[in-house]
């Protein structure tokens, strides 16, 4: 790659080690954003992070992702002040500007990629009536227009679990939900789905109790990975999902599916002002 072309990966890694013990106070004066766990909580998972090598340090936060991109850019405007160039793109990267045009790779690389780029989409499309109805294919060239090698597979799949009207389209608030939901939470709703054993694993269902322990420890043990969400919403995405006939004490991956899409603290949806003025 162009940024190993430029700095000795081996190098860094060999400096981390030597450095990773040190750097302890940096970090607990760096301060950040807000959080909602407690102390104790929050030592263990500094604790974790100390204990990473450097290269499970830099896979983890996606470090070597935004390295190599910021370089390629750079290199790419060759500038006489590359350094503003850097903090350019990082402050682009800090805002989810960074993603517009992009490849399908780079968008669907890193969790933060993947909404900075939803909420670019949801935002581009602010003035689309929610209940305005179209195919999923049209959804699909929305897409593209600002990521103009998005795949299909999104749609194909989101089809497959929503119910068209008689002219096979669909209300545009669905499909925007389906595609966000099925694109931020791709690896996750893999491993749910894997805890459903076949046949017809859409079809097949689990104990309520079970299935909370089950999404649960996923969520616990393999958040770092990919996009989860947060552990304190899964009873009401089941509630969501689930409508006046379903039985309570039982899962399907559908309705779990469902849920998600209709969760507000998941879905990103425009500002209803942004809609209302586009009215008048």
């Amino acid at each position: 790659s162009s940024f190993q072309s430029v700095v000795s990966w081996q190098k860094l890694l060999k400096d981390g080690k030597r450095l990773k013990k040190g750097a302890g106070m940096a970090g607990a004066g760096g301060g950040g954003g807000g959080t909602i766990f407690g102390p104790t909580q929050r030592k263990k998972q500094e604790d974790e992070r100390f204990a990473l090598t450097p290269q499970q340090y830099l896979e983890r936060y996606h470090v070597q992702v935004y390295l190599e991109d910021a370089i390629r850019v750079a290199l790419d405007a060759r500038d006489e002040r590359p350094l503003e160039v850097l903090y350019k793109y990082f402050n682009s990267v800090l805002q989810g500007n960074h993603v517009l045009l992009r490849s399908y790779d780079f968008i669907s690389k890193t969790p933060r990629n993947r909404l900075a780029f939803v909420r670019l989409l949801v935002e581009t499309y602010r003035n689309v009536q929610p209940d305005s109805e179209m195919p999923a294919e049209e959804h699909h060239q929305l897409v593209t227009l600002i990521c103009p090698d998005f795949p299909t597979n999104v749609h194909e799949e989101a089809k497959t679990y929503m119910m068209p009207s008689s002219t096979n389209c669909f209300h545009f608030k669905t499909l925007s939900a389906y595609f966000q939901v099925l694109f931020i939470f791709s690896e996750f709703l893999d491993s749910v789905k894997r805890l459903f054993e076949p046949p017809n694993t859409e079809d097949r269902t689990m104990t309520k109790t079970n299935f909370l322990w089950a999404v649960r420890n996923v969520i616990n043990t393999r958040h770092w990975e990919f996009s989860c969400p947060a552990a304190s919403l899964l009873e009401s995405i089941l509630a969501n999902g689930q409508n006046a006939d379903s039985n309570k004490d039982t899962v399907t991956y559908t309705q779990f599916l469902l849920g998600m899409t209709k969760c507000e603290s998941i879905v990103i949806s425009p500002p209803a002002a942004s809609r209302t003025s586009s009215n008048k």
